[in-house]
């Protein structure tokens, strides 16, 4: 039995972290349209995310910086496109797996349970 009941936990336990990933993900989108519909651009770098991240102002970061498995980025953004990473940290479980999503909802990466879309 215990072969069967503990990887069905492991996995429901890493499906927690990847919908957390993804409402994250989903908050910085939103964040992102916000910030684009005030000042024509998206916003990336180091500027965007943080508690004096230009981002802050549209949404709470305590879920994203207070992140113990996953670290989120604004890589790349331009007037028409941005692109957020959600990245596994190193040392637990799927370690430096990504789920990425861009201006359109869509969900892509290299984490086994990215799913199809980020639910936008």
């Amino acid at each position: 039995l215990a072969t069967i009941a503990i990887p069905q936990f492991l996995n429901s336990v890493e499906k927690a972290r990847v919908a957390k990933a993804k409402n994250a993900l989903g908050l910085i989108s939103h964040a992102e349209k916000m910030y684009r519909a005030e000042y024509d651009t998206y916003i990336g770098g180091a500027t965007a995310l943080g508690a004096t991240g230009n981002l802050s102002a549209y949404i709470e970061m305590d879920q994203i910086e207070l992140d113990d498995d996953w670290d989120y980025a604004v890589a790349s953004a331009s007037a028409n496109n941005f692109t957020a990473t959600a990245a596994k940290k190193a040392g637990v479980t799927h370690a430096l797996e990504t789920i990425i999503v861009n201006e359109t909802g869509v969900c892509a990466g290299t984490h086994t349970l990215a799913g199809p879309d980020c639910g936008q």
